[in-house]
């Protein structure tokens, strides 16, 4: 038995749930063999108590056909009734063959006999009847009829005794059957209960045995999952899959474990570097910053500006003192607006103030022309954007080509958007760069060129773009169809409006 249960113990889980689902599935067969068996015994018992009676209304039924059919012929004397009499006849001596000839001190088996002999008798009768009514023998056939109507009617009388007296006894007979079966069906009721009970006995048992330490290892994952990583699985012996996997839970525990010290060092080593480089970064910038403060003085320059267009406007020199005024507009924008939000409306004024700059520095070849929606230009943006997007059209496009640069400056609505666009006739823009801006490297290609310092770069300007509203595609730059020049195409969503940002 202890070999049976260490065996038993040792098996896969699939097996013992298949050996114990066989096992309940065989006890549950049995009873319900057993029960059957005896159920049917007690049904065939109880399905032959009225036998004898069906028997005997067949009897009778048939002993009514035959005197019956007998008359008809008698008054008739057509040959279907002959034929019929025939068949019935034939009919009753079968039925009545298989009651008792045997002389016994039943009763019941007595009036069988009684019956039989009489049954005889009658048949005999009848069939002499039937013969003098075929030979025309009035006298006989009459006298046999009324002979045979006497047997008749003491075989339907003794059959009609001999029926009530074995109803009787077969309703004794009945009434002890189904006590009996009752009896049969609360034992196999209570028979049944106690097999289930069990069977769930013993399946409660060895689900336990299976689940118990399956809840074990689910606590001890729980509390790792939880950063308890001082957990160990517990290995408990069952022989069966259970033990496999916590062994090898605790194998993958202890790699975790090695793993995260290594990363921890990884990381450690890696965050003090990083933080070596925001050192001399900052380090850096602070330098940088110190130097450009050093180089000039925000408010210097505007209060010399103003004092510049103050003096050449007493002189008259109009044309000056309007081109001061810009210089001044435009690096106080500059100034003032850097690092905050601002409106296109504003954006577009400075470009206006940057384009008359450089048209003084240049004669006047550059073509700048608008075409804004005026309701558009509420709309909401970072500060900085439109500038460097000129200035890119101007140094990389127009200037240095043949014939006169042209730059366009359009604001318009569409798909709940705003479009602002900057097209020039330039010498056009390479697929290779385009990709450099849109991924936030043409900086890095710039870096050496005589242009580097000028302005924002346009891939500022685009991650600028993107973190403000919070999406992508809101920066494009494309070839123009005719093949010279390029357009720069900023989409806005219309939600970031000045209206809705102040609510």
């Amino acid at each position: 038995m202890e070999k049976l249960v260490k065996k038993y113990q040792q098996m896969s889980i699939r097996y013992k749930l298949l050996i114990s689902f066989l096992v309940v599935c065989l006890l549950l067969v049995l009873i319900n063999g057993v029960v059957y068996v005896n159920l049917h015994q007690t049904v065939g018992q109880i399905d032959s108590v009225y036998v004898s009676n069906i028997e005997l209304n067949q009897l009778s039924e048939s002993l009514e056909e035959v005197q019956t059919t007998l008359y008809q012929y008698l008054e008739t004397k057509s040959s279907s009734t002959l034929e019929d009499y025939y068949v019935y006849e034939q009919k009753y001596r079968d039925l009545f063959s298989g009651l008792n000839t045997e002389t016994v001190g039943s009763t019941t088996a007595l009036m069988e006999k009684n019956i039989y002999n009489i049954s005889n008798s009658y048949l005999d009768k009848t069939d002499e009847t039937v013969q003098a009514k075929r030979g025309r023998n009035v006298s006989l056939y009459r006298e046999g009829y009324a002979e045979s109507q006497k047997l008749y009617q003491y075989l339907r009388s003794a059959i009609d005794t001999l029926n009530t007296d074995i109803f009787l006894q077969n309703s004794d007979n009945y009434s002890v059957l189904r006590k009996s079966l009752n009896s049969v069906l609360l034992f196999a009721i209570a028979f049944l209960c106690l097999v289930m009970g069990v069977a769930i006995l013993w399946v409660l048992f060895i689900t336990g045995s299976i689940t118990k330490p399956l809840i074990e290892l689910a606590g001890a994952a729980n509390e790792i999952a939880f950063g308890n990583m001082a957990v160990s699985f517990p290995v408990v012996e069952t022989g069966d899959e259970i033990t496999v996997v916590s062994k090898a839970c605790n194998k993958m525990i202890d790699s975790i474990r090695i793993y995260i010290d290594e990363i921890k060092e990884n990381y450690e080593r890696e965050a003090k570097h990083i933080e070596n480089e925001l050192i001399m970064k900052n380090d850096l910038k602070e330098a940088q910053l110190k130097y450009l403060q050093a180089q000039i003085n925000p408010h210097f320059l505007f209060n010399t500006l103003n004092a510049g267009a103050q003096l050449a406007m007493m002189e008259g020199a109009e044309k000056t003192c309007l081109f001061i005024e810009n210089m001044a507009d435009f690096f106080r924008y500059n100034v003032r607006k850097m690092g905050k939000d601002t409106t296109l409306y504003e954006e577009v004024e400075s470009v206006d103030n940057y384009i008359y700059i450089l048209n003084v520095r240049f004669s006047g070849d550059i073509g700048f022309k608008k075409q804004i929606q005026e309701k558009l230009l509420d709309v909401q943006m970072p500060s900085m954007i439109l500038q460097p997007i000129v200035e890119n059209a101007i140094n990389h496009g127009i200037r240095g080509m043949e014939g006169d640069g042209r730059i366009l400056l359009s604001v318009y609505a569409e798909n709940q958007s705003v479009y602002v666009e900057v097209t020039d006739n330039g010498v056009g823009i390479s697929e290779e760069m385009i990709a450099l801006i849109l991924e936030n490297k043409s900086e890095d290609k710039q870096e050496n060129t005589e242009n580097s310092g000028m302005g924002v770069g346009l891939s500022n300007v685009v991650s600028r773009l993107r973190r403000f509203y919070e999406c992508d595609d809101v920066f494009t730059i494309e070839k123009n169809q005719s093949g010279r020049g390029t357009t720069v195409r900023i989409r806005i969503p219309v939600k970031k409006t000045k209206e809705e940002a102040e609510k």
